[in-house]
């Protein structure tokens, strides 16, 4: 089969074939219809978040159909539709009884500790392939594995209430999710969307944002205040991940409220933590992942038309086309949401 291989850090995929893999008995094999192409595979590329073994093949966003089974395997049949979820966990350690599988043990993940989507075929424990209804196109099924699911558990993870101001910091893949079910599902008051891209900002508005900032033309934590009336905001979401933007993020935040970092960055912070978290009382979190329950309640969203997903692939290309994709994403060419090989 083929498959993008990553066989040095900071080099460029290579396109090559290799076997396809063999299966365990509580294992599934998806041919891969869709895999989204994610800012975190640049940074896995690039060393900025190690990968767990070379070479090994990217893609955590993925979608496809059940081409074999194991045989310990009920719950899907050959031809099904599915999603998957990245997440490998053991089942057993106190964070997985817990629910909270992201925090895992033995936690691995596919494309970046195990072979991934950006291939023609996907092996996967059956845990972690989801039914796929034919109303979610396989792009869809596909960015849904990251780009929408990751941003609802941090809005999750924030705790969000109608009652709230949500400033989404960095209008991308992630982001521009994050408005849609900041508005469309956690019914938050207020939403304000903070990009140096304009056209970004005014599909945040088009989503839900009653609100936007452009930090190359104002400051943004002067201007939240202003449509604050001087509060501050609740909570404030970083998809960047930059120093400079998690400083302003801080500064975006009123008293008690809640910071979620997202973005991944190797730059290192420095803050003066009274005058930025402990004289307002703010909470700082991380967010890595999300959990397996989080991408079927989204998968009954879309299904349902609570959300929708329809002009959120930009880039449609092919798995040997990969290379092009991630430069697509880190050049920022031609403003990309999300960019999907598709087979």
């Amino acid at each position: 089969m083929k498959a993008a291989r990553l066989h040095g850090i900071g080099r460029e995929l290579s396109v090559e074939s290799i076997d396809v893999p063999s299966l365990r008995d509580s294992d599934v094999l998806v041919k891969v219809k869709a895999s989204g192409i994610c800012h975190s595979d640049i940074n896995y590329r690039d060393g900025v978040s190690p990968v767990g073994r070379l070479p090994i093949t990217l893609g955590h966003e993925i979608a496809g159909v059940v081409a074999e089974k194991g045989s310990e395997v009920q719950s899907l049949d050959k031809d099904d539709r599915v999603s998957v979820h990245y997440v490998i966990s053991c089942g057993h350690c106190k964070f997985c009884i817990a629910g909270l599988e992201t925090y895992c043990e033995q936690y691995q993940m596919i494309g970046k500790d195990v072979d991934g989507g950006f291939a023609e075929y996907l092996r996967a424990p059956a845990g972690n392939v989801l039914p796929l209804p034919e109303a979610v196109p396989f792009e869809q099924g596909a960015i849904l594995g990251c780009a929408v699911s990751t941003a609802y558990h941090a809005l999750r993870r924030a705790r969000v209430e109608p009652t709230d101001t949500v400033v989404i910091y960095g209008v991308g893949g992630l982001g521009v999710h994050a408005v849609q079910l900041a508005a469309a599902v956690f019914k938050a008051r207020n939403i304000i969307a903070v990009d140096v891209l304009d056209e970004k900002l005014s599909l945040a508005q088009r989503l839900g944002a009653k609100g936007i900032v452009n930090p190359s033309k104002e400051d943004p934590a002067e201007s939240i205040r202003e449509m604050t009336d001087g509060s501050g905001a609740e909570v404030v979401l970083d998809f960047v991940g930059r120093r400079g933007t998690i400083q302003k993020s801080i500064d975006c935040a009123g008293k008690g409220g809640r910071i979620v970092v997202i973005g991944i960055s190797s730059e290192e912070l420095q803050i003066s933590p009274y005058s930025t978290i402990i004289g307002k009382e703010v909470e700082v979190l991380g967010v890595n992942d999300h959990l397996k329950s989080e991408l079927t309640e989204l998968i009954e969203l879309v299904c349902r038309g609570k959300i929708d997903l329809s002009t959120s692939i930009t880039h449609r290309l092919k798995l040997e086309e990969v290379n092009r994709g991630m430069e697509i994403l880190e050049k920022n060419i031609g403003t990309p949401i999300r960019v999907v090989a598709e087979q």
